[in-house]
Parts: C-alpha cells; structure tokens; sequence
C-alpha cells in the first residue's frame, strides 16, 4: 500500500480542527481544495474518514484509527527528510568502548580538521541495539570487535571492513600476585577481572569450550562499558583487566602498570559497519580513513621490540 503523505498531512489538520475551513486556511488552501483531498484519500483507501453536516465534521472510526498513527508517520517522514538533507552534514558512529578509548580520539582530531562542517555524533550502545540504529538508518557507521560485528542478527544486512586488528593483554598493578604464577589462563583466571564490552553478542562468537571456562570461573566479575573505568581499579586494586595493546602501551612504558600476553592469542580487531543498500554516505567513508590513519599513526609510534 502506497500512502499519499500530503493527503495525510491534509487529513491530519481536518481531524485536528475539526473544520475543513479552518484546516484550509491553515494550510494555505481552498475549501475545495482540501474537500477534494480528504475525497481522494476516502475513494482511495475505500474507507469514510469524516461524517460531515453543515455544522460539524466528527471522524469516523476509520478517521480515528488513522489519526492515531497518522502524527508518527509525519514526524517519521520529516526525520527521514532530515536525514536525507544532513547526509554530508552530519554522522552519527556507534562505537564499542574499546574503541572509543583506543582510537577514536586520533580520529576525530583528524576528521575535524577536514571536515569541520560535519556534526559528529559518537556513543556506544549494545551491539544489537546499534545494529538496529543503523538499520534503521539512525546511525552511519558502526565500530565493534570485528567478533561482536560478525555475530550480529542481520549480519547480512551489513557491509562489514576490518581496519585495526592486535593483540590483547593481561594487564595488572606492580607486585600484583598473579606474577608468582605461570600465567596461564587458568592461573589468571582464579583473580577478579574487569572488562569493557564482553557482551553476549561477542561471546556467541567465543569457542564453546573458552566459554565455558569464563563462565565456570565468573569471568569477568566486573562488566563496565568503560574501558578508563577497567583501568582506574587495575591501578587502585587487584582487579585484572584486558587491553588491547595500543591502549596499555602508555601505562606500561610509564612503569604504572605491567602487562602478559592474554594466553590464546586473542586479539583486538575493529571491524567498521555500514548499511548495505544506498552505498557508504561521504561523512561515514572520510571517518573511515581517519580511523584507518590513525591507527596507522599509533603503530607508527610504537617502540620497536
């Protein structure tokens, strides 16, 4: 069913007013005009929106159930409209919060330098919620784990690139006394953790056997969407957390913080996300490459081994 959005903004203004004259003036019309609308609009859904007298206009059932709706479907044309007008104008990322405190810092500092007309828009939500938004054509560009992207419901629906990808640590206090053990997984794993992200979507995407080992032990026992937040208890406690290795580098060269391989060999992969139908907006794809660059520039400046 096509609907007529200028014939519902005609209807809308009728059952507002209660008055064809006074809907038209409103809207800058004749009383015929706007007759003639509301009878196109009956004739063509084959349904009497309005009983109408010489001295009143009451909706019918049809009018009412219409009007119920009818203010959503505006509201929601004119956000579509705004969206199409801001395309170049605005962007709204969704990130996981590893990857905010990771890269997006560099990035944003690059891009609103090139692009300082754009309005940009970064939070972090849970994946699915995110996914929805993008779907939904709320958001441009999705920023995840390359496992938590991969693990998605509409996966399909998604044009996926990987752009940054390193190895986790296990990163702790000086004199923490997990460094009295051989740091294997299982030794680290009897200490209390706290992690950024770890949703249920990235954990689908874990081999049953290691997931059943984090959940066996209660890992991780705190589950922040903040990795700062992660850090911070390190520093001021026993707690355990996981870092992808750009963002531990600056800890560990001042000497706060010390660091093992997180055993596996898990890695921190970004994977940047797109909707697939109407190709990447220009704002989404330039925030792509300062990401990319960015990143480019923290390998850069990493001491050599």
């Amino acid at each position: 069913m096509s609907f007529d959005l200028v014939l519902i903004r005609r209807f809308e203004a009728v059952y507002r007013l209660r008055s064809f004259s006074l809907a038209a003036r409103e809207l800058g019309m004749t009383h015929s005009a706007i007759t003639k609308s509301i009878r196109s609009l009956e004739e063509s859904w084959n349904v009497r929106l309005f009983d109408r007298t010489t001295r009143s206009v009451t909706p019918t059932d049809a009018g009412r159930r219409l009007a119920a709706t009818a203010a959503d479907l505006l509201a929601y044309s004119q956000s579509i409209k705004a969206t199409v007008q801001s395309a170049d104008s605005e962007l709204r990322v969704i990130c996981g919060p590893a990857v905010i405190d990771t890269v997006i810092h560099g990035a944003l500092l690059l891009y609103k330098d090139r692009h300082p007309d754009v309005r940009v828009h970064i939070e972090t939500l849970p994946p699915q919620a995110a996914a929805e938004q993008l779907v939904e054509r709320r958001a441009q560009l999705l920023l995840f784990h390359s496992r938590t992207i991969d693990g998605l419901a509409g996966r399909r629906l998604l044009d996926v690139r990987k752009l940054a990808s390193e190895p986790y640590l296990a990163v702790f206090r000086a004199g923490h006394p997990v460094e009295d053990t051989d740091l294997s997984l299982e030794a680290m794993l009897r200490f209390d953790w706290a992690v950024a992200g770890f949703d249920a979507t990235y954990q689908s995407g874990l081999p049953p056997r290691r997931l059943e080992q984090f959940q066996r032990q209660g890992f991780p026992k705190y589950r922040v969407l903040n990795q700062s937040a992660c850090i911070e208890m390190v520093l001021r406690s026993d707690v355990l957390t996981v870092l992808p290795a750009t963002a531990a580098r600056p800890f560990l060269l001042a000497g706060t913080l010390r660091a093992a391989p997180f055993p596996d060999g898990a890695r921190f992969s970004i994977s940047a996300a797109t909707l697939s139908s109407g190709g990447v907006q220009p704002a989404a794809e330039a925030f792509v490459a300062a990401i990319r660059q960015s990143w480019d520039g923290l390998q850069a400046d990493r001491p050599a081994d």
